[in-house]
């Protein structure tokens, strides 16, 4: 059996958290674990290094020469270290946590635990070292997570009432403009348009803040991105203008992911924009399209290895600095000028990448320009044919009859005054609970029902559920400004049902309604 100071030795020197020993203020011993975690070749260099120069009798001992000038508290290092001392001496022992400087000049946390043997003539420090540099990242990694999601709670909800607020604006606009145009008043016809083109800016705002909070419905599908980014490429061209050189770089045969096909080309639009706006005088913007093998990294620590599609919109411009670049993903953060952004672009990006099991990241300089990756699962599903489009109803009236189920009596109004204008027989309901008491009567007809999402008492969700059980194959049209992913972009609809998001026009709600009735069960 191993003698005593044997078995101390041997668990001195295999220990995984550093160990040294001062005699005053000297160094006298450490163990291998200090030297790597110092980053010093061996325990002897850390020794030589480390083991004078401080005044006998002095507490402005030598953890402080590991140190930076300043810890976190922003205390000077030399006056904290005797503190701790001092605090050491005082208890005996003592546990704190403390920056140090590695042998290569960085920076790292680690936790400290001095013990004191008192003898004479100098006393004995036992110095235990456990580095938690990652566990603070990761500490990091989550308050920044619980933060995104309580601004994207709160986005959501926003979304949802500004969604509101301007179905009413813009629907009330192009109400108003078809008077003012059908009455000879051109100019006046001209001044709503000036404000429904506002209203719209402010909605697909409220997308991005929707698409950021995960709050926005999605209808994910297999589509081909080669297609889709090439159908998009006119677009861009106009979106960036004549002063910057454009190249769409795309594979020849099809990539296909599972997304919805509205979001890539919003990620796609916020990427360009970008790239414009960081070219002011001009330059080239690529946006290229290609497979790749993904092994698992740092850099996306969330994606697994495997093959991805990978859409890389790279431009010539200002570039950003690296606290930039850490820093980009954050919503509301942004490097243009006040009133120039509203920071939900790279969120918004991120959020996408996210969601449909991918991820993004980028590669920037100040004056080497940006290149942004944005990885997506490749799916083995073949894509969707393109749907054919139906043929245009010969007129939007009708004589049906619809229930209305809406708690916000702004827009319950608005829909009941275009719906009657065009000769639909209206049950309006104020929520959900009120629906299913009016649907209960056997005389009452319902050729459609058109229902908020998120109402009190009862939902759209569960009304629907509720009427169909009594009127199997009623059709549904879900009016949606900000849905629960939980409970709405995970639930069947079913073919006799449609979605309405929020905001939109009188033409589009009667285009819809006249659609889904026209449509044989």
């Amino acid at each position: 059996m191993a003698e005593p100071t044997d078995a101390y030795r041997k668990l001195f020197e295999q220990s995984p958290d550093a160990i040294l020993i001062m005699e005053g203020d000297r160094f006298i011993d450490c163990n291998p674990a200090a030297a790597r975690m110092m980053r010093f070749p061996n325990k002897q260099a850390l020794l030589d290094r480390y083991s004078g120069g401080a005044q006998e009798g002095s507490l402005r001992a030598h953890p402080a020469e590991f140190s930076p000038p300043t810890q976190p508290d922003g205390k000077d290092s030399y006056e904290k270290a005797e503190e701790m001392l001092r605090i050491t001496f005082e208890r005996g022992s003592h546990y704190f946590e403390w920056d140090h400087l590695r042998a290569d000049g960085e920076i790292f946390t680690v936790e400290v635990l001095l013990n004191v043997v008192r003898r004479e003539p100098r006393p004995i420090i036992h110095v235990f070292w456990r580095d938690i540099a990652e566990r603070k990242r990761r500490e990091q990694e989550l308050r920044q997570t619980q933060r995104l999601e309580a601004v994207g709670r709160l986005a959501g909800g926003i979304a949802h009432d500004f969604n509101n607020l301007l179905v009413v604006i813009l629907s009330h606009a192009e109400l108003l403009q078809d008077e003012l145009k059908a009455a000879g008043m051109p100019q006046q016809a001209e001044r709503l348009s000036e404000i429904a083109a506002a209203g719209d800016r402010a909605a697909a705002l409220t997308r991005q803040l929707l698409t950021f909070s995960k709050g926005q419905p999605i209808k994910p599908k297999p589509i081909d991105l080669v297609q889709l980014l090439g159908d998009l490429g006119s677009l861009l061209i106009r979106l960036i203008g004549e002063q910057i050189d454009f190249e769409l770089d795309l594979e020849p045969e099809p990539i296909v992911v599972e997304a919805d096909p509205s979001q890539i080309e919003q990620l796609v639009i916020n990427l360009s924009v970008n790239a414009r706006d960081a070219m002011p005088s001009g330059g080239s913007l690529v946006v290229a399209l290609s497979r790749c093998r993904h092994e698992h990294s740092s850099r996306l620590p969330r994606l697994s290895s495997g093959e991805y599609a990978l859409i890389r919109v790279s431009d010539t411009g200002e570039g950003m600095a690296q606290e930039q670049v850490e820093r980009a993903f954050d919503p509301f953060f942004t490097t243009k000028a006040p009133g120039s952004g509203s920071g939900l672009g790279l969120a918004t990006v991120h959020a996408i990448a996210e969601q449909c099991g991918g991820g993004a990241s980028i590669e920037s300089a100040p004056g080497r320009g940006t290149s942004v990756q944005v990885l997506l699962p490749l799916s083995a599903a073949r894509p969707a044919s393109p749907a054919r489009r139906a043929e245009p109803s010969p007129s939007l009236e009708g004589d049906e009859t619809i229930l209305l189920v809406e708690d916000e009596a702004a827009i319950r109004k608005l829909i009941q005054t275009v719906l009657r204008q065009r000769g639909y027989h209206i049950i309006s309901a104020c929520d959900g609970a009120e629906a299913v008491e009016l649907a209960r009567e056997p005389e009452t007809k319902i050729d459609l029902v058109i229902t908020d999402v998120v109402m009190p008492r009862l939902s759209g969700i569960e009304l629907a559920k509720q009427l169909r059980t009594t009127r199997p194959g009623l059709k549904m049209i879900f009016m949606s400004g900000y849905a629960q992913e939980g409970s709405f972009a995970k639930t069947p609809m079913g073919e006799d049902a449609e979605i309405l998001e929020k905001p939109f026009s009188p033409t589009l709600l009667l285009g819809v309604v006249r659609r889904l009735l026209d449509q044989r069960s």
